[in-house]
C-alpha cells in the first residue's frame, strides 16, 4: 500500500513537471541585418510539424513546448532562408535573418534543406561579397581557395573543381539542383556550363553525395544557384548590375545584369552577361622545370641552332588563352499561397583556346598520312553553344502526410566544335533531358524524410578527327530515400539509393551489339552530437557505388593500336575497357565544429577506401612489339593510358577557423587559418595521378564602417607523391588581396572593389591539371569593378 502510494506520488510529481514544462512558450523576434523587424516570415519546427508566421513586430510564438534544443526553419522570401538552433528555456530569442552568415543558410542541394551546421556530411556555401570578389573565369577558379577544393585548370577557358582529390566523373556540377548536361565529363578541356557571373551563391557538398545525385557525385557535388526561375514575388523591380575589368595581364572585361519583377502572382526574371579576356601573361616559362629537364635529355647532342628551335622564352604571353563568353536567360513563374511553378530558357555561347597545344605533332591515321610531321602553327580553339529549357515547381501540402512536392525538368541542346588551324576538326553534341522529383514528408513519429526519383537520358556524339569516344545513348534511373531523427542533442541521418544505368553504342561502327545494363546501390548513415550550444561532433559513413562511364568503357575500344585516336586535350591516347565493373567507395568522415557569433571553426578527417577504383594506367609496350607495324613508333609522341581497376585509398583532413575581434563601434578585425591534405594511393603500391598537394593558408582583414580590406596567403607544398610517368610539381605561395567600399542609397546598394591576384608574381601550377607541365596560372593581376543591387 505504501509502495503504491509512493508510486502515485512520484508519477504525480513527474506529471506536474511535464505539465509545467509544456506551459512554456518558445518565442522570439526576427529582424533583418539592419535590426528592423520582419513581418510575414515563416517559422517552422519540422520535427514537431508546427508552423507559424511573424507579426508586424517580427514576433513568433510556439505554445506549450518542453525545454530543450530546437531547430527553427526560417523562411523569409527574398530576405533569405536559414536554420537556427535555439536552446528553449522560456526566454525570448532574437534572430537576425541575414544572408551574410553562410553557416546558417539552408543548402538547397539537400531536399531536407538544412544548414551546414545541422548536416552530418560536410558542406559549404560561398555567397554575398565573398562570391563577388572570388569569382573566376570558370567555376573551378571560383572555388579554388575553399578548403578541400582544388582546381584542375585548362587555362582560363575551362577549369573543374577537385574535391578531396576527386574530379571528373566523380564530382557533379549542378545548376539549380539539376545536371548541367554538357560534355565536360568526356574531357577536362570542356567548359562546365555553369557561369559564375550569374550565380547568387555556390553550394558544395563534400564527400559522397550519391544518395542525392547518383554515382557521378561519389566525390562530391557543386550546386550553382541563381534566380532564373523566381520563387518569390517582388516589391517593385529587384536585381543588380556588375562590371569588372582587369589589367593587361588578362585583359578581362565582364558585365552582367539581372532584373526580377512581379505583376500580380506572376514573377519575371531576365539576365544577361558578356565576358572577354585576352591571352594572359605568365610569370615564368610555360613549361615546368621538370619537363624542360626531360626535354633537355631528349635533345642532348643537338647543335646550338637545333637546340634554339626547342627553347622557349621566359615569361611573356601564353598563346591561345583568350576567352569570349556571352549568354542570358528569361524565366517566368506563377507564385501562389501553396507554392510556385515556373519555366526558363537559357543560352550560353563560349569560345576559348587551349594552351600548351601549339607545339608540332604528328598526325595519326592512315588517311592523314600525307600530313605526317607537319607542325600546327596554331593551337586548338573551342567554340560551344548550349540551349537549356527548364520547368520547375513546388507544391506545399500536396497530400496528407507530406510537407511539399518538388519537381525539376530540364532539356539541353549542347554542341561544341574543336577548331584547328581555322578548320573544324571535331564536333561534339549532347542532347539530354533530366527529370527530378522530391517528396518531403512531414514528421512521422519524429522521423523527417524525403523520397526521390531521378531520370536522365543523354544522346552523345563526336564526329571528326578526335572521335575516340563513340556515339552513345546513356539512360539513368535512380530512386532514393532519406530519413532523419532528432532526439535531445543527437541528430541522426539515414539514406538509401538505387541506380540503374543503360549504355547503348550499338549504332556505332566497331560497336555492334555493345550494350551495358548495370545497377548500383548506395547507403549512408550519419549523426551529429550537439555537445552544447557551441560544439558539435559530426560522424558520417557512406557506401557509395559508381558505374563506369562511356569514355571509361569505350574510348578507342574496337580499334587496334595502329588506329588509336589521340586525345589532344590531354596529349595522350586513352583506351577504354569494356570489362570494367562498378567501383565501391567506403567513406568515413569524422569532424568537430565550433560556432559562435565571433568564431567559426571546423576540423574534418576522412578515410575513403575504394574497391575497383577506375583510373588511367600507363600502358607498357611489349618488348617484341613489331615496330614496323607502326604501333610503338607511331605513338611515341603520345603515351598510351588504359582504363583499369585497382583498390585505392584516399585519406586526408581539412581544418579552418575564422575569427572576428577587436570591435570598436563599426570597426573590427577578422582573421582566419585553413589547411587541407589528401593522400591517394593504390593498395598494391604507388600513388594515383593528379592528386593536389597539401596547403596551408591564412587571411587577415579589417572592416571600418563601409570600408573593408582583406589579405590572403596560401602556401602549397611541392607534390612529390606522383604516379608512374607523372612529373612532380613545385609548390608556390599565392598572395591575394582585395579592398571594397559599400555605398548605400534609398533603394540600392553599391559595392566598389579592387582585387589583386598572385601579388607575388609566383609560378603557379595546379598538379590536378593535365596541363600542369605546359601552362601556369596568370601573372600578377589587378581587377577593379562594382556591383549595384536594387
Amino acid at each position: 500500500m505504501k509502495l503504491r502510494t509512493l508510486s502515485l506520488l512520484v508519477a504525480g510529481i513527474l506529471a506536474s513537471q511535464s505539465a509545467f514544462a509544456a506551459e512554456k512558450n518558445l518565442s522570439g523576434i526576427i529582424t533583418d541585418d539592419n535590426n528592423q523587424p520582419l513581418e510575414g516570415v515563416e517559422v517552422h519546427l519540422r520535427a514537431q510539424n508546427l508552423s507559424t508566421t511573424t507579426d508586424a513586430n517580427g514576433t513568433f510564438v510556439f505554445e506549450g513546448l518542453e525545454e530543450g534544443r530546437y531547430v527553427l526553419d526560417i523562411k523569409g522570401g527574398n530576405e533569405g532562408h536559414i536554420n537556427r538552433s535555439v536552446n528553449h528555456d522560456g526566454n525570448d530569442k532574437s534572430i537576425s535573418l541575414t544572408p551574410d552568415n553562410a553557416e546558417v543558410l539552408v543548402i538547397t542541394g539537400n531536399p531536407l534543406e538544412h544548414s551546414s551546421l545541422e548536416m552530418a556530411s560536410p558542406a559549404v556555401i560561398i555567397s554575398g561579397d565573398d562570391l563577388v570578389k572570388n569569382r573566376g573565369a570558370n567555376i573551378g577558379e571560383t572555388l579554388a581557395q575553399t578548403p578541400g577544393i582544388n582546381l584542375s585548370s585548362f587555362g582560363a577557358g575551362a577549369g573543374r573543381p577537385v574535391i578531396r582529390g576527386q574530379q571528373g566523373n566523380r564530382v557533379t556540377v549542378l545548376s539549380n539542383n539539376s545536371s548541367t548536361q554538357d560534355a565536360s565529363n568526356s574531357s577536362p578541356d570542356h567548359w562546365i556550363a555553369a557561369e559564375p557571373l550569374l550565380a547568387e551563391r555556390v553550394e558544395v557538398l563534400k564527400g559522397p553525395a550519391t544518395l542525392l545525385y547518383g554515382g557521378g557525385a561519389v566525390g562530391g557535388a557543386v550546386n550553382v544557384v541563381d534566380n532564373r526561375i523566381p520563387q518569390h514575388l517582388t516589391n517593385g523591380l529587384e536585381g543588380g548590375f556588375e562590371a569588372r575589368a582587369a589589367d593587361s595581364t588578362t585583359g578581362e572585361r565582364s558585365t552582367v545584369g539581372t532584373i526580377t519583377a512581379s505583376a500580380g502572382n506572376i514573377a519575371f526574371n531576365v539576365d544577361a552577361f558578356k565576358s572577354k579576356s585576352d591571352d594572359y601573361d605568365i610569370p615564368a616559362f610555360s613549361e615546368s622545370s621538370f619537363l624542360r629537364a626531360q626535354e633537355e635529355g631528349e635533345h642532348a647532342g643537338e647543335s646550338e641552332e637545333e637546340h634554339a628551335e626547342h627553347a622557349e622564352d621566359y615569361g611573356g604571353t601564353l598563346e591561345n588563352t583568350r576567352t569570349d563568353t556571352k549568354g542570358g536567360s528569361f524565366g517566368v513563374s506563377y507564385i501562389g499561397d501553396r507554392g510556385y511553378i515556373g519555366m526558363s530558357f537559357t543560352e550560353f555561347e563560349r569560345s576559348y583556346g587551349l594552351p600548351g597545344h601549339a607545339h608540332g605533332h604528328e598526325e595519326h591515321g592512315e588517311e592523314e598520312g600525307e600530313h605526317e610531321g607537319e607542325e600546327h602553327a596554331e593551337g586548338v580553339f573551342l567554340d560551344l553553344e548550349q540551349k537549356r529549357y527548364n520547368l520547375k515547381g513546388q507544391l506545399s501540402d500536396p497530400f496528407s502526410g507530406f510537407q511539399n512536392l518538388k519537381f525539376n525538368y530540364s532539356k539541353t541542346d549542347y554542341q561544341h566544335q574543336e577548331i584547328e588551324e581555322g578548320e573544324v576538326s571535331t564536333r561534339f553534341t549532347n542532347d539530354a533531358q533530366e527529370l527530378r522529383l522530391e517528396a518531403v514528408h512531414t514528421s512521422w513519429n519524429g522521423w523527417q524524410g524525403a523520397f526521390g526519383l531521378q531520370l536522365s537520358d543523354s544522346d552523345f556524339a563526336a564526329v571528326g578527327a578526335e572521335t575516340f569516344i563513340p556515339a552513345s545513348n546513356t539512360n539513368n534511373y535512380g530512386i532514393f530515400w532519406l530519413e532523419e531523427f532528432d532526439k535531445g542533442d543527437w541528430h541522426t541521418e539515414l539514406g538509401l539509393r538505387f541506380d540503374q544505368q543503360k549504355i547503348d553504342v550499338s549504332g556505332t561502327a566497331n560497336f555492334v551489339g555493345a550494350q551495358r545494363d548495370d545497377t548500383a546501390y548506395s547507403f549512408a548513415a550519419g549523426t551529429v552530437w550537439h555537445m552544447n550550444d557551441t560544439w558539435s561532433l559530426p560522424i558520417n559513413f557512406a557506401v557509395a557505388q559508381r558505374l563506369p562511364s562511356v569514355e571509361e568503357l569505350y574510348s578507342n575500344a574496337g580499334r587496334d593500336e595502329t588506329n588509336y585516336v589521340p586525345h589532344l586535350a590531354t596529349l595522350s591516347i586513352e583506351v577504354g575497357n569494356e570489362n570494367l565493373n562498378e567501383e565501391t567507395a567506403n567513406n568515413l568522415d569524422i569532424g568537430l565544429r565550433y560556432h559562435t557569433d565571433e568564431v567559426h571553426a571546423s576540423l574534418s578527417l576522412f578515410h575513403n577506401q575504394v574497391s575497383d577504383y577506375i583510373y588511367l594506367a600507363h600502358h607498357e609496350h611489349e618488348e617484341d612489339h613489331d615496330a614496323g607495324s607502326g604501333g610503338h613508333e607511331e605513338h611515341d609522341e603520345f603515351p598510351i593510358f588504359e582504363f583499369t581497376q585497382d583498390d585505392a585509398t584516399f585519406t586526408g583532413l581539412e581544418a579552418e577557423v575564422d575569427w572576428t575581434f577587436g570591435y570598436q563601434g563599426d570597426s573590427y578585425w577578422k582573421a582566419g587559418l585553413f589547411a587541407d591534405y589528401t593522400r591517394a594511393t593504390l593498395d598494391n603500391g604507388g600513388y594515383l595521378p593528379r592528386t593536389p598537394a597539401k596547403r596551408f593558408g591564412g587571411n587577415i582583414g579589417f572592416v571600418q564602417g563601409d570600408l573593408n580590406a582583406d589579405f590572403t596567403a596560401i602556401k602549397v607544398d611541392d607534390q612529390t607523391q606522383v604516379a608512374d610517368e607523372e612529373l612532380p610539381t613545385e609548390g608556390y605561395t599565392l598572395i591575394n588581396m582585395s579592398v571594397g567600399y559599400n555605398l548605400y542609397f534609398d533603394n540600392a546598394d553599391l559595392l566598389l572593389f579592387l582585387k589583386g591576384d598572385n601579388m607575388a608574381n609566383e609560378e603557379i601550377r595546379d598538379h590536378a591539371s593535365f596541363l600542369k607541365d605546359r601552362t601556369t596560372r596568370p601573372a600578377r593581376t589587378l581587377t577593379a569593378g562594382f556591383r549595384l543591387t536594387f
